[in-house]
């Protein structure tokens, strides 16, 4: 495994949603999770770095034959189980890392590799990326931080000051974090008299895969290790390891580019 010690607290964070989490939550990411991967009805489901685990849950409430789920960090297994728990439906959930290949290989194969947002944070993702394809007998889904150029850069310094900081100092990054993230958008609404609808999108963020808004804030202050990606690079690396292009959906800002593979 890799080891590093200077890492986001990524399984902490995913427990403060669990604090959180709805009815609402799961749907929105369960028909998210249609939208992205498909038919699941009767498909083995392998999710790459689970977080709070509300994919797997989705996954298998689409009808998934079987679902597995592992992260690196171990608060992130606590916290899969811990949905388990609330919801009373259980899947295999374990420690694992998507950069250690014997461990992959030891998973067998599946319909579905589902990795979103994930492997930027492993320390090496191009390797990341390529071992994923072990276990994928058919679809792979991966989302990536697009490459920004220098903004990247500067999120990159201030993840790692983040990670390497006391609390107060982490605070501050994720009030400025939050400023760069929503600030854009509340100045324009008020500006046309209209804040209540910068609130509006607030409360309805968890349409995009049934994520909390500031739970995602505190990720992206924080996420460390960071690694990003331009599009047209993920798709020709998966191209020279025998994947179609099935579908997209790119940003030209920060976050992650989404990508559908299919194996030839």
């Amino acid at each position: 495994m890799n080891e590093l010690s200077e890492r986001f607290a990524f399984g902490q964070n995913w427990a403060h949603f669990l604090n959180t989490i709805t009815e609402e939550n799961v749907n929105q990411a369960t028909e998210r999770l249609r939208k992205i991967a498909g038919e699941l009805r009767g498909k083995t489901f392998l999710d790459v770095g689970c977080g709070s685990g509300i994919h797997s849950l989705a996954a298998l409430r689409l009808g998934a034959s079987r679902v597995v789920s592992f992260d690196y960090d171990p608060a992130s297994v606590a916290a899969t189980r811990q949905l388990q728990i609330q919801t009373g439906i259980t899947w295999k959930a374990e420690r694992g890392s998507a950069l250690d290949e014997s461990y992959l290989r030891s998973l067998g194969q599946f319909d579905v590799v589902y990795s979103w947002g994930v492997l930027h944070h492993t320390g090496d993702m191009w390797k990341a990326l390529d071992l994923v394809t072990i276990p994928c007998k058919h679809t792979l889904v991966v989302a990536i931080y697009n490459d920004q150029g220098w903004q990247s850069r500067m999120w990159r310094r201030i993840k790692r000051r983040y990670v390497n900081s006391g609390r107060t100092m982490q605070k501050a990054i994720e009030i400025f974090t939050f400023a760069a993230l929503w600030g854009g958008s509340l100045a324009y609404h008020t500006v046309r008299l209209k804040p209540s609808e910068t609130v509006r999108k607030w409360r309805e963020y968890s349409k995009n895969r049934g994520m909390s808004p500031w739970i995602d804030v505190v990720d992206w202050a924080g996420g460390y290790p960071f690694e990003v990606a331009r599009p047209q690079d993920v798709i020709a690396f998966y191209k020279q390891r025998g994947f179609a292009l099935i579908s997209s959906t790119l940003t030209r800002r920060n976050g992650c580019n989404e990508f559908v593979f299919n194996r030839s």
